[in-house]
């Protein structure tokens, strides 16, 4: 016989669900991103061949008559010394001479180019580009590196030198004006397109910072602001800004990005896994000591030997924590089987690039356009970690608003405790039937009050009241009629006395008040302003039918021969049934 899952296991697979619908439709607008920018123009490249100058010393005329060795569309060399000289043969355009040398990534140092002069093939042309250059002397107002040239016979060669501390991936298209404007203008399309939803994750994740104080989300939030200015750097973007004079500055910040990328996303893990109890925390340190040793070694101009260690850090800190996320104790939203597949995914792009920085690999020609890795990487890595932590922002409120509802529910509970006790304490000093104090609650305030007569001097009396004939008012109209008797009579005794006396039933028929500050003469008045409220009130009775009461009353004041409550209550009831006995409805003084 099979039961029905548990309410909260059947959650946590619909959570995991559709958790795993997210993770396939990022993976899917990823591949569709890939699709979309290796879209390029027709190349008129015809041959290309690659040198390599290991000591830098060539110059055009020893590289020209050197052998060139064939390549493919991308240079990749991974960090390098050296310096890689790339021959040309470009084809000329269909329509007119003029032909676009576009070159990726933007981040290289430097590429020279030279072209043999026109009017002496002798003499050599030559022109210069890279972040390390001003950006207004560049060719063409383009963030992509490029020189324009002229193609007048029906193929021309030309030589590019490539120098950079940076992973040396490069990427040579000629194109047509035309058509080279149109692939900046799609190029320019998706950086902004990048840039508008990294901003928009950083946005988000301040905001939920603020309001929810997550610490994982507080530094993916800084992880986020270091790879949009890393990812401007790289892509070219800060190049525009960077001074006439001091054009390296973007360059110098997109290396100092790169190697906090690495730092702050480790951050980030760590305190993201530290919420599932995996063991090993510990090692988090040994990666975040690269990036003061990576700083120090930018500063004394050992940037290649810096960035190539970010690059390794990046790969061995991303399998750390695919290992954390499967030695994780403690369940947790998003699942830990949910976290794995995520640090897993972001452990294989940290692969695919890590190996193509280090000229280990290339995927398709796409790691050779340094910024499209970088835009294709930021935009996986910010779409799945936004993914983890809105799954986990969202349980956090739900278990907020739980809290809140029990928490109210607790305080509702126990305000009806409060008033249970509230009630129960107020019947426990109260008559039931005419709402006045009982007989231990009337002795309870009379002593105090007694006692504080004595103290201070002051006088108080003590009146003793019985209901005149009630056995007859009950065998006459049945305890109903009793009852209101009893009600009527001390709702009209209780406006009669003054609002600081003390009345009390203190037994069937009978009822005491204690007048608090009373002389003798004050207390005889009081005890005949009761008595004529009595013997002039009209009783209704329930069954339509009125009656006339009266009262006996027994007064006494308290002296210094009276020693406690008791000895009050004996003189007062004595001079109660001196009252009886004297024909009843008059006040009788001991």
């Amino acid at each position: 016989m099979h039961t029905a899952p548990p309410a909260a296991f059947q959650e946590t697979l619909l959570a995991n669900h559709r958790f795993v619908k997210h993770l396939i439709g990022i993976l899917i607008a990823i591949a569709g991103f890939f699709v979309a920018t290796t879209a390029t123009a027709e190349n008129l490249i015809v041959s290309r061949g690659m040198l390599e100058d290991k000591a830098g010393t060539l110059t055009i005329a020893q590289a020209a008559a050197s052998q060139f060795t064939p390549t493919g569309p991308t240079l990749a060399q991974g960090y390098s010394d050296s310096v890689y000289w790339l021959r040309l043969r470009v084809r000329r355009p269909s329509t007119g001479s003029k032909v676009v040398l576009s070159i990726g990534p933007a981040q290289l140092d430097e590429v020279r180019l030279y072209e043999r002069d026109a009017g002496d093939p002798r003499e050599w042309i030559t022109r210069v580009t890279g972040d390390r250059y001003a950006y207004d002397d560049r060719d063409r107002g383009d963030i992509a590196l490029g020189f324009a040239v002229d193609v007048l016979t029906a193929e021309r060669t030309f030589y590019l030198r490539i120098k950079s501390a940076s992973t040396l991936q490069a990427t040579v298209e000629a194109l047509e004006p035309q058509q080279a404007n149109r692939q900046s203008r799609r190029a320019d399309l998706v950086r902004n397109i990048f840039i508008g939803l990294m901003l928009w994750a950083l946005i988000w994740a301040i905001d939920h910072y603020l309001v929810e104080r997550e610490p994982a989300v507080g530094l993916f939030a800084l992880h986020q602001g270091v790879y949009i200015l890393y990812g401007l750097g790289a892509t070219g973007n800060l190049a525009p800004f960077a001074p006439y004079d001091c054009p390296q500055l973007a360059d110098w910040l997109s290396n100092i990005a790169a190697c906090a990328a690495s730092f702050t996303f480790l951050l980030f893990s760590r305190a993201l896994l530290k919420l599932y109890a995996p063991p090993l925390l510990r090692g988090f340190y040994l990666f975040f000591l690269a990036f003061p040793i990576q700083l120090a070694a930018m500063a004394f101009d050992y940037t290649q030997s810096a960035l190539s260690l970010g690059s390794a850090v990046s790969l061995a800190g991303a399998w750390y924590c695919v290992a954390l996320a499967f030695a994780a104790r403690q369940e947790q939203v998003p699942s830990r089987n949910a976290l794995r597949a995520v640090y897993i995914v972001l452990a294989l792009f940290a692969t695919v690039f890590s190996f193509s920085d280090f000229g280990w690999f290339t995927l398709v020609d796409l790691c050779a356009r340094r910024e499209w890795a970088l835009i294709t990487q930021g935009i996986a890595s910010s779409g799945l970690i936004c993914t983890v932590l809105y799954m986990r922002l969202r349980q956090s409120r739900k278990d907020a608003q739980q809290s809140a509802v029990t928490l109210a529910l607790s305080q509702q509970a126990l305000e009806i405790e409060r008033a249970h006790k509230k009630q129960a304490q107020v019947h426990a000093r109260t008559d039931y039937l005419t709402g006045l104090c009982n007989r231990r609650h009337f002795v309870e305030l009379a002593e105090r009050e007694l006692a504080q007569a004595t103290a201070s001097g002051k006088p108080l009396s003590l009146l003793m009241m019985d209901v005149d004939h009630f056995k007859t008012v009950n065998d006459t109209w049945g305890h109903q009629g009793g009852d209101a008797v009893l009600r009527q009579v001390a709702a009209r005794i209780r406006g009669a006395l003054r609002e600081q006396d003390i009345l009390g039933r203190i037994g069937g028929e009978e009822f005491a008040a204690v007048l608090i500050g009373a002389d003798k003469g004050l207390a005889l008045e009081i005890a005949q302003r009761i008595r004529a409220t009595i013997a002039d009130t009209v009783v209704a009775l329930p069954n339509g039918q009125s009656a006339r009461i009266t009262l006996s009353l027994g007064l006494t004041q308290l002296s210094e021969h009276d020693a406690s409550l008791d000895d009050l209550l004996h003189k007062a009831d004595a001079a109660l049934y001196r009252a009886k006995d004297s024909g009843r409805d008059i006040v009788v003084a001991a």
